[in-house]
């Protein structure tokens, strides 16, 4: 699909007047108007959004099929886009102007409303109630470490099932973040050196209230202590069916899959200097 560069719609967009839901086009030199069926049902935030897109779109056809030079250029633009599919039996082409800008247009407003929707949605700041700590072994008080081994215990061994030696003596030399509530643990990750210059190790991450966002928090905040400890990027060793949730926060993934603690994981890194 052709790329709509940023200067391509110049002038008048049409208009779109949403009190009534009506939009107006221009066909054949004539300006029509239709309005949008309402329902009893108040629409839903999706389809409110669906219309305002549409709006845009129209908008912006309207006002290419309305200018002689850009009306060209599109039409250009059409001609080549149905030359490079022409050995492609299942792709669409396109035989006006005004449906081949209508497609190019709807999937670059819709990308784009994609990346403004992921733009920040992750948590700053924690719900009222929650704190965060971040200590290194020694700092730890008692309680906090009973804490942490506890919620360790209950998401690895009791929900997993892993039977595997969680006292590797890396807790000794580690940062140890958790998101707790009068001190019981809703999410934590440990930070260490790697044997490499500049690598730091992410592990041990896990939360015992899903679904809030505390887990994406926790992942935030260690890549921000990483950075503030000089790393120069951020490993870890992924379950496979949550490689997308990493993936959201710029990890790649590294080589093969492989077993741990009968498990199939992926190595992913993160760089965070150049």
């Amino acid at each position: 699909m052709a790329k709509v560069e940023d200067n391509a719609f110049p002038g008048t967009r049409g208009k779109v007047n949403k009190k009534s839901s009506t939009v107006y086009r221009i066909r054949n030199g004539e300006q029509q108007s239709y309005t949008l069926s309402e329902s009893s049902v108040p629409p839903s935030k999706a389809q409110k959004a669906h219309r305002k897109l549409f709006g845009k779109v129209i908008s912006l056809v309207n006002a290419i099929v309305a200018d002689p030079q850009q009306n060209a250029e599109w039409d250009r633009k059409r001609l080549e886009y149905n030359q490079s599919v022409a050995q492609d039996m299942t792709a669409k082409r396109y035989k006006t102007v005004r449906s081949y800008a209508h497609a190019v247009i709807s999937a670059q407003l819709a990308k784009a409303e994609s990346r403004k929707r992921r733009k920040n949605p992750f948590p700053k700041a924690l719900p009222k109630g929650l704190k965060l700590h971040i200590r290194h072994f020694a700092d730890l008080s008692n309680t906090e470490l009973y804490e942490i081994l506890k919620a360790r215990f209950a998401v690895f061994y009791m929900e997993q099932n892993i039977r595997y030696q969680d006292f590797d003596g890396i807790d000794y030399n580690a940062i140890h973040l958790a998101v707790h509530r009068k001190g019981q643990v809703l999410a934590y990750a440990r930070l260490f050196k790697g044997k490499e210059r500049g690598q730091w190790i992410l592990g041990r991450m896990l939360t015992t209230e899903r679904g809030k966002g505390h887990g994406r928090y926790i992942l935030l905040q260690a890549i921000s202590e990483a950075e503030r400890q000089g790393a120069k990027s951020l490993v870890l060793h992924a379950q496979t069916q949550v490689v997308p949730f990493y993936e959201k926060f710029g990890f790649e993934t590294s080589g093969k899959t492989f077993m741990e603690a009968d498990i199939p994981h992926i190595t992913m890194i993160k760089k965070l200097t150049e």
